[in-house]
């Protein structure tokens, strides 16, 4: 039997340093570093607000990330972002969506917790 992992960060939790999971992550809290999952979603809630950067196969951004956004699969924003935006799939910009910084399209991008999104968004030239 093969079960999903997922790990919750409840609204009214604040969470100061890196988090790094290698399943799905959901805050409705703050965290005040960076937000990493290996595999599966990365959903920052409506009350959600990420001060660092914020990295998974999926990420939904439906609250707040003052950082850098690297998705590996899907990106779908229906909140704010800034920072820079890294994407190797698909993006989604919904009608919420408010960014503040660039959007690239990165090819190849694989999870490695030593390698920041800001470096592998500086070192794919914009197209």
């Amino acid at each position: 039997m093969n079960t999903a992992n997922f790990s919750l960060i409840q609204a009214g939790l604040s969470i100061e340093g890196n988090i790094v999971a290698d399943h799905g992550i959901s805050c409705f809290g703050l965290v005040g570093g960076d937000l990493l999952s290996a595999h599966g979603l990365v959903h920052v809630g409506p009350e959600g607000l990420i001060r660092g950067t914020v990295q998974g196969d999926h990420v939904l951004v439906d609250g707040t990330v003052e950082g850098d956004v690297v998705a590996r699969i899907s990106l779908h924003i229906n909140g704010k972002v800034k920072g820079r935006i890294g994407y190797a799939g698909t993006i989604r910009l919904g009608p919420n969506a408010a960014l503040e910084g660039t959007i690239s399209r990165i090819t190849g991008i694989g999870y490695d917790a030593a390698t920041t999104t800001a470096e592998a968004v500086q070192s794919e030239p914009v197209a």
